[in-house]
C-alpha cells in the first residue's frame, strides 16, 4: 500500500487520504516493469528529495524554462474572483489549484502549450508547498484587446497541481474569502517557474500521461477533510494515490516495486 505519510505523521484531517490498491501488471517505454523479479521493497523510481525544491531541501527547482509563444504574457490578477466552472480547470492531479492568467497582445488566437512538469512556485512568505502539472495541457487564448482602446478580460484558467512538499502547509489552508473558502485554490500564490528535469519526477509523469481519463472532471472542498466521518469519495481515490507516489519521490525513500505496482493497477480504468 502507498501511504501518504507514516501514522505517526499524519495529521487527523488527512487520515481519510489513506487507500488500498490491488496489484496487476503495466508497462511503459523507460519505466520500471511491474513483472521484473525482484524483491516488493525493492526501490525503482529513486528519491529526490535531496534536490532542491523538493521535500524539506531549500533551493529553487532545478529545470528548463517554460517558452510562451509570441505575444503571450503571464500576469497577476489578485482581484479576480476564483470562477468554479469546471470548464477552466485543467490537468490530471488537484491536490491544490493555481490560477494562471495569460495576456494575448496579438489580433489573433493563440495556442498556448503548458507542459507536463511544470512547477509552480509559491510566492509568498512561508514554508507552503510547490506544485507540480502532472500532464500536459494546451489552451486556445483569444486576443485581449479587441482594438486599440478598448482591453478584453485575461484569459484565466486553473491547473489541478500536485504537492512537492510533504510537510509544508497547503495553500487552501487559510481560504476564508467567499469565492475560494469551498475549493482548494491557491488563489494569487503561485507563479510559473521551470519545467522539472528530475529523471525521479519525468519517470512518474512519463506513466501519467497514458491515461488520459485523469483529466479533472470535479471539484472537492478541502475543508470537509477536518469533519471526523469524512470518507474520501470514490472518484478521489486515484488523485490520492498519485499525490502519495509522488510525495515517496519527493519526500520519501523513492517508490517501491510493490507501490509502483498498485498505482499500475489502479490507473487501469483511466486510459
Amino acid at each position: 500500500m502507498i501511504t501518504l505519510m507514516k501514522m505517526n505523521r499524519v495529521p487527523h484531517y488527512l487520515l481519510a487520504l489513506l487507500l488500498l490498491a490491488g496489484c496487476s501488471k503495466g508497462e511503459g517505454p523507460g519505466l520500471p516493469d511491474p513483472l521484473e523479479e525482484g524483491n516488493d521493497w525493492d526501490i525503482v523510481i529513486p528519491s529526490s528529495k535531496d534536490q532542491p525544491g523538493f521535500g524539506d531541501t531549500e533551493g529553487i527547482p532545478a529545470g528548463t524554462p517554460w517558452q510562451l509563444p509570441e505575444g503571450i504574457e503571464v500576469v497577476a490578477r489578485p482581484d479576480k474572483p476564483f470562477n468554479p466552472d469546471l470548464g477552466l480547470l485543467h490537468g490530471s492531479l488537484n491536490t491544490f489549484y493555481a490560477d494562471v492568467n495569460f495576456i494575448n497582445r496579438l489580433n489573433v488566437t493563440v495556442t498556448v502549450e503548458i507542459p507536463g512538469g511544470l512547477i509552480c512556485l509559491f510566492k509568498h512568505e512561508g514554508r507552503t508547498q510547490n506544485g507540480i502539472l502532472t500532464s500536459t495541457v494546451r489552451l486556445q487564448v483569444p486576443p485581449t484587446y479587441a482594438d486599440v482602446s478598448t482591453p478584453a478580460d485575461t484569459t484565466t484558467v486553473y491547473l489541478g497541481l500536485g504537492c512537492l512538499n510533504y510537510s509544508m502547509a497547503f495553500p487552501w489552508e487559510e481560504n476564508q474569502q467567499w469565492d475560494t473558502q469551498d475549493y482548494p485554490i491557491g488563489k494569487d500564490m503561485y507563479e510559473p517557474g521551470v519545467v522539472t528535469t528530475d529523471p525521479n519526477i519525468r519517470k512518474l509523469l512519463d506513466l501519467l500521461k497514458d491515461y488520459p481519463k485523469l483529466r479533472l472532471t470535479q471539484h472537492y472542498n478541502p475543508q470537509e477533510l477536518f469533519d471526523e466521518d469524512y470518507e474520501t469519495p470514490e472518484w478521489q481515490l486515484i488523485y490520492t494515490l498519485i499525490q502519495g507516489a509522488l510525495w515517496e519521490i519527493t519526500d520519501g525513500p523513492g517508490l517501491t516495486r510493490k507501490d509502483y505496482r498498485e498505482l499500475v493497477a489502479a490507473l487501469e480504468p483511466y486510459k
